[in-house]
């Protein structure tokens, strides 16, 4: 009986042990797009300023 409890738990910890890893990659994936955007914009404006000044 007690085995069958922790494997229990164990399967519920690994369930979970996925979904955070999941989530976690989720929230990498944006922050990087996040980054990757603000780059952009970052390039835009400089390219906007250097056209304003020449």
């Amino acid at each position: 009986m007690a085995q069958s409890t922790t494997c229990r738990a164990n399967t519920k910890q690994d369930t979970l042990t996925e979904h955070v890893v999941e989530f976690l990659n989720r929230v990498s994936r944006a922050l990087r797009n996040l980054a990757d955007s603000a780059d952009h914009a970052a390039k835009m404006v400089r390219k906007a300023d250097a056209a304003r000044r020449s």
